[in-house]
């Protein structure tokens, strides 16, 4: 089984990506922080971002993420915060992208 996700994502976007993503891990340390000292505000705002940026990039399914991450966060369920945090870190670590 592949665990590789792969987007294709319009060539025009090709110069600008590698900075989304490159500050998208930069997020997951925070949020990864934030996690360590209960901070649900933080990962709220951070969250936040993500939901309505991923999607603008072509990235759909991280932009999904966000948005189930900002609800958890905002309503301070630490265990569904955690699990999305997984999920998002995972979706960054398997994440392939393919210009056309």
């Amino acid at each position: 089984m592949n665990d590789t996700i792969v987007v294709k994502i319009d060539k025009d976007l090709e110069d600008i990506i590698p900075s989304f993503l490159e500050n998208r891990r930069k997020d997951l340390e925070k949020v990864k922080d934030a996690i360590s000292q209960n901070d649900f505000k933080t990962i709220e705002s951070i969250a936040h971002k993500l939901a309505g940026n991923a999607g603008s990039y072509g990235l759909d399914d991280l932009g999904e993420i966000g948005m189930k991450l900002e609800v958890a966060a905002s309503k301070e369920e630490f265990p569904l915060v955690e699990e999305l945090f997984q999920n998002y870190r995972d979706y960054m670590n398997k994440l392939t992208i393919e210009f056309q």
